[in-house]
């Protein structure tokens, strides 16, 4: 759906782009100043709250029909575009008339699969550190022989849709790669970061609790692996994390707030929404070998995250809690984007963890 601008939006993106400009100013001249209620370095400082800004609309432009950013900002179809440009190999798109959008880094025939969902508050697309992250971790695995495709998933972002919208997106991505493909459960591996851990732990419901918002899909076996970046959970904001980490992450409590509305748009939550809420009985049956959950030390989520790992490592053992100390939300995609070199804590232990399921 292609929009111009009109002339307030143009105003109110004007607008914006000035007070961030401010706020990066304002970062750099009193972060020497932060105290211990900010983050661990003066580079992170301004990097969090340069990103929390940014995030922070001009009135209610991500709930607005044009949601300006996806305007502002390139798609992930262009970035990929230019990614594989640069690295000198043909793109490989798919879609299918049952709602399937994205494209494929590496060989669909690969060992093993990897469907991934980005984060974004299903209103933000991804970011060029997308393409530099996953593609390392692919790299890595290379290096200890382990082959692996992935199947990126562009699926529809709101307000151009709300739910279930995405969450039968993601159900048709999985059916894909399962009876068009012919791949194997236990050859498949489910990956997100923050709305799209969100969805990975939806399509993990769905195949042992279907719902009645998405197309029925069953699964022969179980998946290899699911990995949470950042799970975005629980759309409470009394979580003591929220209070305690609010000027060390680039979440904010109102666009949080702003997301869930325009996700649910007047819609009930319920267990495929937000996954903490569903008791622990709920995931008994939950249809995976392995599951890892990364979080940052320093961001607001972080309550959210150990309580649902708490339930579902009960009743599922196979499941790694890491959290990376000082880091942010999805640290291992944002960093990247200010010029941060060193790997992250959260990055360097997805490789490993992977490496070590994947030999088995």
């Amino acid at each position: 759906m292609k929009h111009k601008l009109g002339i307030w939006e143009t105003i109110d993106t004007w607008l914006g782009w000035v007070s961030v400009g401010a706020t990066i100013v304002s970062a750099a001249i009193f972060g020497p100043f932060r105290g211990p209620s900010g983050a661990d370095s003066y580079h992170h400082h301004v990097i969090q709250a340069t990103v929390k800004k940014v995030a922070s609309p001009i009135k209610d432009m991500i709930l607005h029909e044009s949601n300006a950013y996806q305007y502002i900002f390139k798609s992930y179809d262009q970035l990929y575009l230019e990614y594989c440009g640069k690295i000198g190999v043909k793109p490989n798109f798919v879609s299918n008339e049952r709602g399937l959008k994205g494209f494929w880094l590496g060989s669909p025939t690969a060992k093993y699969v990897v469907i991934n969902f980005h984060g974004g508050g299903f209103a933000m697309d991804a970011t060029e550190s997308y393409l530099e992250f996953w593609p390392g971790v692919a790299r890595a695995l290379a290096d200890e022989s382990i082959s692996t495709g992935w199947l990126n998933v562009t699926y529809t972002l709101a307000p151009h849709a709300t739910y279930p919208t995405q969450f039968c997106e993601a159900v048709e991505a999985l059916r894909y790669v399962i009876e068009e493909l012919g791949r194997s459960p236990s050859e498949i591996i489910l990956a997100g970061d923050s709305a799209g851990a969100n969805l990975c732990l939806a399509l993990l419901s769905h195949l042992s609790h279907p719902s009645e918002d998405a197309p029925a899909l069953k699964i022969s076996a179980p998946l290899k692996a699911i990995v949470l970046l950042s799970p975005w959970l629980s759309f409470r904001q009394d979580w003591p994390t929220m209070k305690l980490n609010e000027h060390k992450d680039i979440d904010d409590q109102k666009v949080l707030e702003r997301w869930k509305q325009g996700y649910l748009h007047g819609r009930s939550t319920n267990y495929y929404v937000e996954a903490l809420e569903a008791p622990e009985t709920w995931w008994q049956d939950a249809q995976v070998e392995h599951t890892l959950v990364l979080a940052g030390g320093d961001e607001m989520l972080l309550d959210s995250i150990e309580a649902w790992f708490k339930k579902f490592s009960e009743v599922k053992p196979e499941t790694t809690l890491i959290v990376g100390q000082n880091e942010c939300h999805v640290a291992p995609l944002i960093w990247p984007l200010f010029a941060e070199t060193n790997e992250t804590e959260q990055g360097l232990t997805l490789k490993a963890w992977l490496i070590e399921r994947l030999r088995m």
